[in-house]
């Protein structure tokens, strides 16, 4: 296997930010996962630098919103990247974006690491733990979950 090459931490401080208004979750919570460097690589690997520079320019002139997007490419893109964090899994693009991208890889959805399912912020949403990956003790499912931690809006979001 092929190390992969090193990502300039600029350039993931920049994934960061957008997967801050992709995902609700802030920066500390995203960075806590371990995930940053491997979901940029794993986006960079399956869309390409110049699609994700346009989506980037999209979601900016969107005004930081992800729901303003128009440009089907980006969303697609935005869902990608959405999911990828709530999963730990890239999906299968729609068969018109990798047909846009013009890319040469196989368009399937897979599981970036045995990691990235158990970082997944569906579990931090649900307020739980992924099933089989970090269990909360013994006896612990005699007593109520906990009140999952309120999450401020993200940015330019809407009431």
């Amino acid at each position: 296997m092929t190390p992969r090459p090193t990502t300039p931490p600029a350039e993931c401080a920049g994934f960061v930010a957008v997967s801050v208004h992709l995902t609700g979750f802030d920066e500390f919570t995203l960075r806590s996962t371990g995930m940053v460097r491997l979901y940029h690589d794993t986006t960079i690997e399956q869309v390409g630098r110049a699609a994700v520079g346009r989506f980037l320019g999209d979601l900016a002139a969107a005004g930081d919103d992800p729901g303003r997007i128009t440009d089907p490419v980006s969303l697609d893109i935005a869902r990608a990247i959405t999911h990828l964090w709530y999963l730990g899994v890239w999906p299968r693009l729609a068969r018109a974006t990798h047909t846009a991208l013009g890319r040469e890889t196989a368009n399937t959805a897979f599981v970036v690491s045995p990691q990235a399912w158990s970082e997944g912020l569906v579990w931090r949403a649900l307020g739980g733990h992924a099933p089989g990956a970090r269990p909360p003790g013994f006896g612990t499912w005699a007593a109520p979950p906990p009140a999952p931690h309120p999450r401020p809006a993200p940015s330019g979001a809407r009431p």
